[in-house]
């Protein structure tokens, strides 16, 4: 997949933040490249954050893995 480009229909992707809280208390954040015509995502970096039984704020980050076309 070229940057910038969709795979599916080759319109421009957009660089986006995806945001939620889950029901077991973790809230993450995503950076997605973004289709806005087809809306085929590709999720290139997650947050999450936690808390741990004493209080103590856990971050954890995520990439995903570029694999040549």
């Amino acid at each position: 997949m070229e940057i910038g480009k969709c795979p599916r229909d080759a319109n421009k992707m957009l660089y986006t933040f995806e945001s939620e809280k889950l029901s077991d208390g973790v809230a993450r954040v995503s950076l997605v490249l973004k289709c806005p015509v087809c809306n085929y995502r590709v999720v290139v970096e997650r947050l999450e954050a936690s808390r741990d039984k004493d209080g103590n704020v856990l971050i954890r980050r995520f990439f995903t893995e570029s694999k040549p076309a």
